[in-house]
């Protein structure tokens, strides 16, 4: 980009902005709401143009950009996520003909007729290795990594897209960005609605891809783990620093504190040259009082030229949160729970399991754990506005409380800014009002926007406005970072941590987390339990997902040798195994999980494996009529053997793709990705064992 800038209704967004992204970088942009960062993106997209026809954006030929934008964009269709939103329609349109052509290689192979099965066979080899080369094979299985990492259970994704939710949209409008992993993904603030594993997952996806990344967010540890470089827009004018938000962070205040000093010194010669002028002009020394005074003048321009590179100050927030009443003993308990938990209709199990915990005063605790947990509902319970919460919850009742929701509403959305906390606070004066919502960067006409105007971040500052106002002795504050920009976020953690009352906040914000918490309370595994710090429950947790893990793959092993040994006591005849020898001889083939994704070719019989090596290597073609009888007997009876193997594979194939609607772990694309791997493997053998019996005949 060179010379960008953009404007609207002659309000400067963007002046003169020069950026170079390069292959493969890390690049996130900061700064406050409304300072043109998305603007950017849609600059860079092509989908807005800048103001000048002398500036230039130039994208490298040939180059793929995917663009995750704040609000959702996907189709609200009646079709179900996985197949519209999320699955490449070429694969999807090969693999759909992968499909009839399978269920035509088992009608003519019941009507035995060789030369139409044979011609079937060479199609669906076609097509099978134009599937493999879009990397058809591994496609599902990327996808279900990817669904697993950003928390979409596979239910969810094979429900409509209509009927999904916000957040859900999000997370699908991501996963189909992600596997498609274009040349250039811009993501604009990729980490709403995600819990703190998929951030995690996410942060390891970013670091790993060959993609360039462009992000937007207020995530600072988010930034910290991905970027490589950082860039603050603020007014209009884009300053980048090298490394993450830490490192951008320690630089600027190092520049500005230069500046700030180089400022000082200019300021000092230029009172020092305006005394010089002055005495000239005092002494009547005409000549000397004109050179003295462009002295001046440069000195002044060098101070402006100055001054204009200092950072502009961010919107100025004060907030202050006001004491409450005084309630005596500040140790006081102020929320005792015993027993507590929740039971939805239907559910067999408590959403969490009984709880017991007390609240003294002056304590400030967030709670932490994936989404559907129960974060949420844990503090409707503590409030009392959870109908299906069982158990004793004690709160104290001289006491006031303030509660900060995820989706904030006001009661008028018609009435203006300033009258909505006329409502709150009536006995206030105009001025006093005013002065209150300038703290919370409402100030001149701003006060005048009608509440259904507001963005996501206004709306935030403006009920926390209205919340501070009635100084609360606790606030219950759900994901409050939520909206705010990195400058707001850092004023409210500041407030927060002087505030003298209690605060019980759901969040996963680390930064904001590390800032506030005194100890955390963590959902494990259906149970609430009491953390030191943030480190410490993910320590825990991630040692539970680990045990859990081993624990299924104990079952799932389990579950393999007890059908070998039912393959190894069996004979064959009926036996639907695609995966068994044709000989009666037991097959010490190893099934096992891990084999299966070292080498698929792990799955076929020894016999099978010689074969393959014999018709890859022409000197072991025979050579005489004794060995050429004996080859075509064997390779008769081998095709014959390989037909009953395909057909009994596209029979299991056919059976686990009627099973997707209903499956719920993700390991299901796994094993069919290895069946096809398979059934490729066994038709890419008859296809060329059948064209050198045709050759020796």
């Amino acid at each position: 980009m060179k010379k960008v800038s953009k404007s609207y209704y002659d309000k400067a967004v963007l002046t003169d902005i020069d950026l170079q992204i390069n292959a493969g970088e890390k690049f996130a942009i900061i700064g406050e709401n409304g300072t043109g960062k998305t603007t950017l993106f849609r600059l860079i997209l092509g989908l807005e143009q800048p103001d000048s026809e002398n500036a230039e954006i130039i994208i490298a030929q040939n180059t793929i950009l995917g663009y995750l934008e704040q609000q959702v964009n996907l189709n609200n269709s009646n079709s179900d996520a996985y197949t519209d939103a999320l699955f490449d329609a070429e694969i999807f349109d090969l693999q759909q003909k992968m499909q009839e052509l399978a269920n035509a290689l088992s009608d003519t192979s019941a009507q035995n007729n060789e030369s139409e099965h044979k011609q079937i066979l060479e199609q669906y080899s076609s097509i099978t290795a134009k599937f493999e080369s879009l990397g058809g094979y591994t496609h599902q299985y990327r996808l279900a990594e990817i669904l697993a990492g950003l928390g979409i259970d596979l239910a969810t994704a094979k429900r409509s897209v209509q009927k999904l939710s916000g957040g859900e949209k999000m997370r699908v409008q991501l996963a189909r960005l992600l596997i498609r992993e274009p040349d250039v993904m811009l993501l604009d603030e990729p980490t709403n609605h995600l819990d703190h594993q998929a951030i995690e997952w996410l942060e390891n996806f970013l670091q790993k891809t060959s993609s360039t990344v462009l992000l937007i967010s207020h995530d600072r540890f988010f930034i910290d783990r991905v970027a490589t470089r950082t860039a603050e827009l603020s007014g209009g004018r884009l300053t980048v620093f090298p490394g993450n938000y830490s490192n951008f962070v320690k630089l600027s205040m190092e520049q500005q504190k230069s500046l700030n000093k180089n400022i000082d010194k200019i300021k000092a010669e230029l009172n020092k040259q305006t005394d010089i002028t002055q005495t000239m002009l005092s002494h009547r020394k005409i000549s000397s009082y004109r050179s003295s005074q462009k002295k001046e003048e440069k000195i002044s321009q060098k101070l402006s030229h100055l001054k204009s590179k200092l950072k502009n100050k961010p919107t100025q927030l004060k907030i202050k949160i006001l004491k409450g009443q005084d309630l005596g003993d500040p140790t006081r308990t102020l929320i005792s729970t015993k027993d507590l938990y929740v039971q939805f209709p239907g559910q067999v199990e408590p959403l969490f399991r009984p709880f017991s915990w007390s609240l003294q005063g002056k304590q400030k605790i967030v709670v932490v754990g994936v989404n559907g947990c129960g974060k949420t509902t844990l503090l409707k319970s503590l409030l009392g506005n959870e109908p299906y919460a069982f158990g004793t919850v004690n709160l104290a009742t001289d006491i006031k409380y303030g509660f900060l929701g995820q989706l904030i509403e006001f009661s008028d959305e018609t009435c203006t800014v300033l009258e909505s906390l006329a409502e709150i606070q009536p006995n206030w004066t105009e001025a006093t009002a005013r002065n209150e919502l300038a703290k919370y960067g409402f100030r001149g006409l701003d006060v005048f926007k009608p509440l259904s105007s507001l963005s996501g971040g206004e709306r935030s500052r403006l009920y926390l406005c209205h919340l501070l106002s009635e100084k609360p002795d606790i606030l219950f504050l759900d994901e409050p970072t939520n909206h705010l920009d990195i400058n707001s976020c850092e004023i409210l953690e500041n407030a927060l941590v002087e505030y003298d009352g209690s605060i019980i906040a759901v969040s996963h914000d680390r930064y904001f987390i590390e800032k506030i918490a005194q100890y955390i309370l963590g959902f494990i595994d259906g149970t609430i339990q009491r953390f030191n710090n943030y480190n410490a429950f993910r320590h825990i947790e991630s040692q539970t997902i680990t045990s859990h893990n081993k624990q299924s793959q104990t079952v799932e092993t389990t579950k393999i040798h007890e059908q070998q040994h039912i393959r190894s006591n069996s004979s064959l005849a009926g036996n639907d195994n695609p995966y068994e020898t044709d000989n009666s001889k037991s097959d010490d083939t190893d099934y096992s999980d891990k084999t299966i994704l070292q080498n698929p070719k792990n799955l076929w019989s020894k016999k099978e494996m010689r074969l393959e090596k014999t018709l890859k290597d022409l000197q072991n073609l025979p050579n005489n009529s004794m060995q050429t009888r004996r080859f075509k007997a064997l390779g008769d009876e081998t095709l014959t053997t390989l037909t009953r193997k395909i057909d009994i594979a596209i029979k299991q194939k056919n059976k686990m793709e009627s099973e997707f609607e209903t499956a719920t772990d993700p390991k299901i694309y796994l094993q069919y990705e290895q069946l096809l791997i398979l059934i490729d493997q066994y038709e890419s053998i008859y296809l060329k064992l059948a064209e050198i019996l045709e050759n020796i005949g």
